[in-house]
């Protein structure tokens, strides 16, 4: 149940924090807008740094996980997040956000093709209705 709620609040940020860039990006660049937002990245991480130490840990940590978490913060902390403000600063809200939240498809993919993870009907179905909610928003 802790699980569920947290993924649901997850949820619940995940959807109010576009209505907030949607807002900010009306009189700015992309660009410019996505540099601002950083900012509050770098906040952040300096409150975890102040409560919580987690150097230990990643002095632990392997190449390959470093490697790993550094790609995907440069894909999706940076290009794919420029891409995002691009889309959302030139379309409607209501049809960006659900499109760019179709990223479960691909992980389903990937997982699939190079995790070997099971393939079962209702992942097949979800997927489908996936690719049905991207028909009808574009």
């Amino acid at each position: 149940m802790e699980a569920f709620l947290l993924a649901l609040l997850t949820a619940f940020i995940w959807g109010f924090v576009p209505f907030l860039e949607k807002i900010g990006l009306s009189s700015v660049e992309p660009t410019a807008a996505y540099l601002v937002r950083c900012s509050g990245v770098v906040i952040g991480a300096v409150m975890v740094i102040c409560f919580y130490s987690p150097f230990s840990s990643i002095g632990k940590m392997g190449i390959k996980p470093v490697f790993f978490l550094v790609l995907a913060g440069v894909l999706a902390g940076f290009v794919a997040q420029l891409v995002f403000y691009k889309a959302l600063k030139t379309g409607e809200i209501s049809r960006i956000i659900p499109i760019t939240s179709c990223y479960p498809l691909f992980t389903f993919l990937l997982g699939w093709m190079f995790l070997g993870e099971e393939v079962t009907l209702s992942k097949v179905i979800g997927m489908l209705l996936i690719l049905c909610g991207i028909f009808l928003l574009k």
